[in-house]
């Protein structure tokens, strides 16, 4: 197999990214796209030059001239296809989260090893330099053993309009967080306790906080929120066609030392008459060459490894399917007021 031929699914703003680096990058093809809106369909095939679209992504998926299927579309659809996928022998790409139910996590695992094809999901932060920088310090050593890790994650308020009725933010948010704390706590999660607040009337919470415990002693924190005030220092500022802030802070206690990233920092400044801009430089950069950063990394590990026939050594599938069922444990235990064991 020369050339991956890959189907991709949904191709709003983050599915047009992933386009965008899919073509830069040597042993793969962009051959087939779907969406249900016939203008970005009709849009994308001219930007793109791309032939085949789909307005019913199942019929992508039986195209039989196509090796990969990408799926980027909402977050409720990403277990139902992917399984349709594997069972169509298609390798897949699933943009976080695996799915939004445990059972549909644990059948897209199952399948593949089943149908032996490579799937692997959209966990960008095992990709993006400082937060792999963590895990080699606690693999090194350097660390110690890890005791406790904290976390924290907010988004822009105004980016909750799209997010607030369609799906809670442990799954679109927190799953980043869930997946680097499994990452660098190397052990089960026992014990899951959170409480959630909705202060802005959506279906969904817009904060949430949780205590995990590990098998291994450690103790790990997760407070997320979308209620970034629009007028905060942006970070997001070029590539995604999204303006906005993610506010991010992990940190890794060890007995030996600690480790901290901050995701927005004022390291780096824009200043202009519409306010001051912090960029933020590691996830999709725009790069002299195209997009580079953690989700150029990410798409050309993932080719690389379907040539290969190798599951991921970086995400491997198990640990979203991990952290899907803590996930749901933060949702279970937030809605019965009680601490869910695992």
């Amino acid at each position: 197999m020369d050339q991956l031929r890959i189907g991709v699914i949904g191709i709003g703003r983050f599915g047009r990214l992933h386009l965008r680096v899919f073509n830069q990058i040597a042993g793969c093809e962009v051959t087939a796209i779907a969406d249900v809106s016939d203008k970005l369909l009709n849009q994308v095939k001219q930007d793109f030059g791309i032939e085949k679209t789909y307005k019913d992504a199942l019929r992508l998926i039986k195209d039989p001239a196509i090796d990969v299927i990408d799926i980027v579309s909402d977050e409720d659809t990403h277990g139902p296809l992917a399984i349709e996928a594997i069972k169509h022998g298609k390798h897949v790409f699933i943009e976080k989260p695996i799915a939004t139910k445990y059972e549909e996590a644990k059948e897209i695992e199952q399948l593949a090893k089943e149908h032996n094809v490579q799937v692997m999901v959209g966990n960008i932060s095992r990709f993006s330099q400082p937060y792999a920088s963590m895990k080699r310090a606690l693999a090194s050593g350097a660390l110690g053993t890890a005791g406790m890790i904290r976390a924290k994650r907010n988004f822009s308020k105004e980016w909750f309009d799209h997010f607030g009725h369609r799906v809670h933010p442990v799954y679109e948010s927190g799953i980043h967080d869930l997946d680097l704390i499994l990452w660098y706590a190397d052990s089960p999660c026992q014990e899951v306790y959170a409480s959630e607040r909705n202060m802005s009337g959506y279906d969904h919470p817009d904060l949430f906080s949780a205590v995990l415990t590990f098998e291994n002693g450690l103790i790990a924190s997760l407070d997320s929120s979308w209620l970034y005030p629009k007028g905060g220092p942006h970070n997001l500022v070029e590539t995604l066609e999204l303006a906005g802030t993610i506010d991010a802070d992990m940190e890794i206690i060890g007995d030996k030392g600690t480790a901290n990233y901050k995701l927005a920092h004022p390291g780096y400044s824009i200043w202009t008459e519409q306010g001051v801009q912090h960029p933020e430089l590691t996830l999709w950069t725009t790069e002299h060459d195209g997009i580079g950063g953690a989700i150029r990394a990410e798409l050309q590990h993932f080719v690389l490894q379907v040539h290969k026939g190798e599951e991921s050594p970086v995400a491997p599938l198990h640990d979203s399917v991990e952290a899907l069922r803590i996930a749901d444990a933060i949702v279970l235990s937030a809605k019965e007021k009680r601490p869910i064991q695992l």
